[in-house]
């Protein structure tokens, strides 16, 4: 049966379980901790190692001090891995913890604080986060000095061998112009959840989901950056290197310029600190309201990097991966998956190599995303061999013209949709019939406008007989589609085929064309992107994607020049002299609003038919 203490322990938020062990046994009129601690698994007569010792009897304890189990638990330092205790929530080494020498802050003893701050017992704060002066462990009392133990009980706030307050001692204060920076580390190692909080709070928000560890082991090795070996056992100069360190995180990311190396950092600390300052933003799980802009809405969320600490200077651990490792896991051209990155496709993680900083891939990410990319990229490539923007290919699988193999046994997406084309260009080819006088399909196909133009339905009614066509000799590089020639009268036939039957397959379309894609619809040269002013986009200058919505939407209320030119049969130049004469509104350069555009141009031309037919008329 376990013993009781006459008085229970004071119980105080942020005292330490050592010094509240130690004041009860003063209380209680037991003269060293070793009589009491004995009694419950602790057998050093002078290491009071009752916050670490995993042979602690907790219950007992907790009995015999007359508290609740759980305040005994939550003030101990339980071993994390082989190198680190926890403390309240941070991963410290475990020699940074002073289990020797009762440190004292005799400001905080002289206003009333009696009980014994568990951050006191933290050998890399030189200073007390209540009293706000410099940490003590000596007390006058004889000529050499006496070092404070947790032996000889005496109560926390006075000297174990004359009874004296140790609150009488002269205290060092923390000079007030470093307290606002120095709250930050304050804060953060307090026992007290909401003053955690309120650490993380100073902290510029892009970097408020880092660790506590992280931050923490950040401050003392930018102290060490900055500091020499003089400055270590100089309570006061260490105090300034820490609001020095805190400064340039509360400043992040301009604080580091503010960072000197001194001579006496290590090259492999200097490093470290370079690296994990830079990429501290990405070192932990975002704010729910965090969204970086450009990312699309189909991307899914990334899974964020954490940090592992080892030692002095611990790790950022992430699933992060490389652009040639992803495209190895999405089977996806290396080229293709950069491209997609800079495009914003994918969340745009960064690694830092040296001075640069790379792109990085999440697994979860690729692995999601690169299904649709190799279906897309393989039906680009089916329409480039063909000679067709994007969207007619697509148009062709829809109506099981284009009918690629699904992958699988051997077949990967990409051989499969060119096999499939190939296949097409064949029949195309074995179909076509002699056209003296004709034009090119192509071009007989720009006559449609305002919309994409109708490959699927046009290609059905050649490959059926319903419309003659031939094909030119191969002679350059040109997809069959581009050798394609059909008679002049073909043209209102043309212009009369819908662009989006009911589909015989049903596929996810691509949501954004290429430059030359929005072109083709648009009835634009491929050299004129003034016609593409305005909207949104992403990607490198010249590879940018547009959305399809955008494109179609333009092309609904927009004509061009050469549009007009093609249908009316009016030169560019009379087109453009007259529309301007008449104050048509430009809705980009070169793309004119479409009815006023179309009423002026067609009236013209219809008055021209009749004067050229009358030649009696005025």
């Amino acid at each position: 049966m376990v013993r009781k203490v006459r008085r229970e322990a004071n119980l105080v938020l942020g005292a330490s379980l050592r010094g509240l062990v130690f004041d009860a046994c003063f209380d209680n009129r037991i003269p060293h901790t070793f009589g009491m601690l004995r009694h419950f698994g602790m057998p050093n007569r002078n290491r009071v190692l009752v916050s670490e010792s995993p042979d602690l009897d907790v219950v007992g304890l907790a009995t015999a001090l007359r508290i609740p189990e759980t305040e005994v638990t939550a003030r101990r330092y339980p071993a994390i891995g082989r190198g680190h205790r926890d403390f309240y929530g941070i991963q410290v080494m475990k020699g940074r913890i002073e289990d020797r020498v009762r440190r004292f802050s005799p400001a905080a003893i002289a206003s009333g604080v009696l009980h014994h701050p568990a951050t006191h017992e933290l050998r890399d704060l030189p200073f007390s986060t209540v009293g706000w002066d410099m940490l003590q462990d000596t007390c006058p009392c004889e000529p050499a000095g006496v070092r404070q133990n947790w032996v000889t009980t005496n109560g926390t706030s006075r000297c174990h061998s004359c009874g004296g307050s140790l609150g009488k001692i002269e205290a060092v204060p923390v000079p007030d112009g470093l307290k606002p920076s120095l709250t930050l580390i304050s804060r953060l190692v307090d026992p007290d959840p909401c003053a955690q909080r309120a650490g993380h709070d100073m902290l510029p928000h892009a970097i408020r989901g880092a660790s506590r560890t992280l931050i923490y082991d950040l401050i003392m090795n930018l102290a060490k950056v900055i500091g020499v070996e003089a400055d270590v056992a100089n309570s006061t100069a260490r105090t300034a290197l820490l609001a020095r360190a805190c400064e340039a995180l509360i400043r992040w990311p301009a604080g580091f310029s503010s960072i000197e190396r001194s001579a006496d950092c290590p090259t492999n600390v200097w490093d470290w600190v370079r690296r994990t300052y830079a990429i501290l933003d990405g070192a932990g799980q975002p704010a729910a309201s965090e969204a970086r802009s450009g990312t699309p809405a189909f991307a899914p969320k990334a899974t964020q990097p954490g940090y592992v600490p080892s030692g002095s200077k611990g790790r950022i651990s992430t699933q992060f991966i490389s652009a040639m490792a992803a495209a190895r896991l999405g089977g996806i051209d290396e080229q293709a998956l950069k491209q997609a990155w800079d495009d914003g496709r994918f969340t745009q993680h960064l690694w830092v190599l040296g001075s640069s900083r790379v792109r990085a891939f999440d697994p979860a990410e690729v692995v999601a995303l690169t299904p649709r990319m190799r279906v897309l990229g393989s039906r680009l490539a089916a329409a480039r061999f063909l000679g067709l923007p994007l969207y007619g290919a697509e148009q062709l699988i829809e109506a099981e013209l284009l009918t690629p193999a699904a992958p699988g046994g051997g077949i990967k997406q990409m051989e499969a949709h060119l096999s499939a084309a190939n296949a097409l260009s064949q029949t195309i080819e074995a179909a076509g019939g002699d056209v003296n006088d004709g034009m090119p399909f192509l071009e007989a196909i720009r006559h449609v406008s305002g919309r994409p133009k109708p490959f699927a339905s046009a290609l059905g009614m050649l490959l059926a007989g319903e419309m003659r066509f031939g094909l030119t000799d191969s002679t350059t590089r040109t997809g069959v589609i581009g050798r394609i020639r059909v008679h002049r009268d073909a043209v209102s036939d043309l212009t009369a085929l819908p662009h989006d039957p009911v589909p015989k397959a049903r596929i996810v379309r691509a949501d954004r064309w290429s430059g030359v894609d929005a072109l083709h619809c648009l009835n634009g040269n491929r050299s004129a992107s003034e016609l593409l002013m305005g909207l949104e986009s992403q990607g490198s200058t010249t590879k940018r994607q547009y959305l399809v919505t955008d494109i179609l939407e333009r092309a609904a209320i927009g004509v061009t020049t050469s549009d007009l030119s093609r249908r009316s049969g009016c030169s560019i130049a009379h087109v453009a002299g007259r529309l301007k004469a008449h104050n048509v509104p430009q809705i980009a350069p070169g793309l004119w609003q479409r009815r006023q555009a179309e009423e002026l141009t067609f009236e013209e031309a219809v008055r021209g038919v009749a004067s050229a037919s009358d030649p009696l008329e005025d």
